[in-house]
């Protein structure tokens, strides 16, 4: 079931305040096209969007980078590269 708590689509979440550091003031820099890392990110995204993979981190809902220490109690359920994932 849908939360309050959690945006409605993907631009939404992205936008959210404090989620991705490199959203200033809701928006989204303009994608550097020409660079590989461009096709590799549109790759990634379709094949999560598909639901294409298995996921470490299934059922996760929060996550921060490694260097990030929150004081937060939730059920650790995977560490992925730089990342950690919680439920």
């Amino acid at each position: 079931s849908h939360s309050p708590r959690f945006a409605e689509s993907l631009c939404a979440v992205i936008t959210q305040p404090h989620q991705f550091s490199f959203v200033r003031r809701g928006n989204i820099p303009a994608p550097q096209i020409a660079r590989p890392a461009w096709k590799t990110a549109i790759a990634i995204a379709r094949i999560a969007q598909q639901n294409s993979w298995e996921s470490k981190a299934e059922g996760a809902l929060y996550f921060h980078a490694r260097y990030v220490s929150p004081a937060w109690r939730r059920t650790r359920l995977a560490a992925i590269d730089n990342h950690i994932f919680y439920r």
